[in-house]
């Protein structure tokens, strides 16, 4: 019954974190959020070991799972992201019908990964580079200032 009770919990987590990024960004379609979501996670995926990709699916809602996996080839080539512009480029090469400029996906990725991190700890996850994380927490502090 706990196990049903965390469950729903981790579901209701995962519509509490698309509602944010669809006020935030301003997004009208769930079609769109999920498709930027997915990239994001894609891109992340790519700087994992398979370890590291195990313990990043096991702390997720199903549906963040399911994002984490599509398009996923078990033999992909893991690469280096140290930087955030790695993982915009990334996202931006594969969604240009979905974003006007590389600033708009700039944007929507610091929206995608600072939600990862308030509603899953992606910051203490032991999945990121160092210098991936300062960037993230840079950002953070100048958008509270």
């Amino acid at each position: 019954m706990t196990s049903t009770t965390n469950y729903l919990s981790m579901e209701e987590l995962a519509v509490k974190f698309f509602g944010e990024i669809k006020n935030e960004l301003g997004f009208t379609s769930t079609k769109k959020i999920v498709f930027l979501v997915r990239s994001v996670i894609s891109q992340l995926r790519k700087n994992l070991s398979h370890e590291q990709a195990a313990s990043f699916i096991q702390r997720m809602p199903s549906l963040f799972q399911l994002l984490f996996i599509s398009n996923w080839k078990y033999n992909e080539k893991e690469t280096s992201i140290n930087h955030l512009d790695e993982i915009v480029d990334g996202v931006y090469q594969g969604n240009q019908k979905l974003f006007a400029s590389e600033i708009e996906t700039l944007n929507a990725v610091i929206v995608v990964l600072k939600k990862l991190d308030k509603f899953f700890s992606l910051l203490g996850l032991d999945i990121l580079h160092y210098s991936l994380k300062q960037e993230l927490k840079q950002v953070a502090m100048e958008d509270a200032a």
